[in-house]
C-alpha cells in the first residue's frame, strides 16, 4: 500500500470510530492567531492599500460571531470546525512603500510583522526548486496541526492539509481580482523553512505562491533563524501527525500546470463573494438549475497554476437540478441513476446537508503525492464555494464522512477525499 493509502485509511471514519468520540479538552483549547513578541516591528496596512486589499481577500477576517462570552472571528477562506490551523508568511521585494523583508500577516489588526530584513542574495527563492530572484511577494502557507488535532485528533492531519488548500485557493481568488499572475509551488525545501522560521514539529510549511517576476540573479540562502514562537499557547503533541507530514513532505514525479481558472462573473462578484462566503447550515430543497450545477463544476475543474498539478475527479449525486434526472454523475455522464439523497445524507455522517442539497459532491484522487493531492482538493473546494457564494447559492464543505463506504458506494477504488454540498 502507498504512504497515500496507509495515512488515508489510519484516518478513515466508520460508523464505530464516529461514535467512540472522546470529551474535548476545554482546558487545552488552543489560540487560533499567532502573535509574535512586541519587539518585532509592526507596519500598519492602512499605509498599503493595494497590498492590504490582496491580503484581506487571501486571508482576511470577514465576520464576527459572539456566542456567550466567547468571540469568533470568520475568515476569507473556510476551515474545518473553523479552528484555521493555516498561518501566512509574506516576503516582499520592490514592493513600494515596504521596506524588503518576510513578514508574519496579522489579520486581526491588518498588520504586518516583520521578522527579518532581505539582505543580498538572501531570501525564499533559496527554498525552490527555481532560486531565481523574484521581484514581488513570495507567500508561504503553513499549519499549525494541533489546532485542528485538539478536536479532531489524527484525522487533523487531512484537514490541515485541505484548509491549507482552502487557503491557496483564496490566494488564486485574490490574485485574479487583482490581475496578478501567480503560481503555487509544493516542491519546497520544508526542513530549511522549518529550521529557518524556528517552527520546531508544530507548524509546517505546507505551499508558497509566487506573484511577481523573475529576474536573472539566484537566491542562494535564507539568512534568518528566528526563535519558536508558539501559535496555539498550550499543546498536546501528535506524533503519527508530525511523521505523516515528513513522509508527504518530498513530491515527486510532479505534473506542472499552467493556471486556466475563471470565475463566470464579474471581478466585483468575486470580491463580494469572497467577503460573503460562509458554510451554509441547511438547505431548502429548493432545486438548482442544471446550468448552475454545470459552472460550479467546471469552474471547480479548471488546472490550478501548480508545480504538482495532481488530478482529482468530481463524482456528483444529484439529488435536485431542474433537468437532471437523479443519480451519479462524473464527467457529464449519468454513472448510476436514482435517488440517492439518503445514501448522500448517511456517507455524510448522517448530516442533512449530503441529502438535502442540490448536489453533493465528493473529490477523489489517487495514491500518489498525498501533500499536492490533499491540497489541491482543498483548492478546489473553495472554488466550489466561491462560484456557488457568486451564482447566489450556498455550500458546505463537509471533510468527515464514511471513508470505505463512500468509495463503495461511489464505486471507485480512488481515495475519496472531500466532500461538499450545494444548494439553495
Amino acid at each position: 500500500m502507498s504512504i497515500a493509502g496507509s495515512l488515508h485509511g489510519r484516518t478513515s471514519h466508520t460508523p464505530a470510530s464516529v461514535r467512540s468520540g472522546g470529551r474535548l479538552d476545554w482546558a487545552g483549547q488552543p489560540d487560533v492567531f499567532k502573535k509574535y513578541p512586541a519587539s518585532f516591528a509592526r507596519l500598519s496596512l492602512a499605509e498599503l492599500p493595494e497590498l492590504r486589499r490582496l491580503l484581506f481577500l487571501c486571508a482576511g477576517l470577514t465576520a464576527r460571531r459572539v456566542y456567550g462570552e466567547t468571540v469568533w472571528f470568520l475568515r476569507a477562506n473556510p476551515s474545518a470546525g473553523a479552528l484555521y490551523p493555516c498561518e501566512l508568511y509574506v516576503q516582499a521585494r520592490g514592493v513600494a512603500g515596504l521596506a524588503d523583508g518576510i513578514y508574519h500577516y496579522e489579520p486581526g489588526g491588518e498588520r504586518l510583522c516583520l521578522l527579518h530584513g532581505l539582505g543580498e542574495g538572501d531570501g525564499l527563492e533559496s527554498c525552490c526548486e527555481d532560486n531565481s530572484r523574484l521581484e514581488g511577494l513570495v507567500l508561504l502557507v503553513s499549519a499549525i496541526y494541533y489546532r485542528s488535532s485538539w478536536k479532531y485528533r489524527d484525522r487533523a492531519l487531512r484537514y490541515c492539509l485541505l484548509d491549507s488548500g482552502h487557503l491557496l485557493g483564496g490566494i488564486e481568488a485574490a490574485a485574479l481580482c487583482r490581475q496578478e499572475e501567480y503560481a503555487i509551488l509544493c516542491r519546497i525545501d520544508r526542513q530549511r523553512l522549518r529550521h529557518c522560521f524556528g517552527f520546531g514539529d508544530q507548524e509546517h510549511a505546507m505551499a508558497m505562491v509566487v506573484l511577481g517576476r523573475r529576474g536573472r540573479e539566484r537566491i542562494s540562502r535564507l539568512a534568518m533563524e528566528l526563535p519558536f514562537v508558539s501559535g496555539t499557547g498550550t499543546f498536546t503533541a501528535n506524533p503519527f501527525i508530525e511523521e505523516a507530514l515528513r513522509q508527504i513532505g518530498r513530491p515527486v514525479h510532479c505534473r506542472p500546470a499552467g493556471a486556466e481558472i475563471r470565475y463566470p462573473f464579474a471581478t466585483q462578484t468575486l470580491e463580494e463573494a469572497i467577503t460573503r462566503r460562509r458554510s451554509i447550515r441547511a438547505f431548502s430543497r429548493a432545486p438548482l438549475l442544471r446550468h448552475e450545477f454545470e459552472t460550479v463544476l467546471a469552474t471547480a475543474a479548471m488546472a490550478a497554476a501548480m508545480d504538482c498539478d495532481e488530478p482529482v475527479r468530481i463524482l456528483a449525486v444529484v439529488n435536485r437540478v431542474a433537468g437532471m434526472a437523479p443519480g451519479v454523475y462524473a464527467d457529464g455522464r449519468c454513472l448510476a441513476a436514482g435517488d440517492f439523497s439518503a445514501m448522500a445524507r448517511y456517507l455524510c455522517l448522517e448530516q442533512d446537508l449530503g441529502g438535502d442539497s442540490g448536489a453533493t459532491l465528493f473529490l477523489t484522487g489517487g495514491p500518489d503525492n498525498y501533500l499536492p493531492l490533499l491540497l489541491k482538493a482543498g483548492l478546489m473546494g473553495q472554488r466550489i464555494y466561491l462560484a456557488a457564494t457568486g451564482l447566489g447559492f450556498g455550500c458546505s464543505g463537509i471533510g468527515a464522512f464514511y471513508d470505505q463506504e463512500a468509495a463503495a458506494f461511489l464505486d471507485t477504488d480512488d481515495l475519496v477525499l472531500y466532500a461538499l454540498a450545494v444548494g439553495r
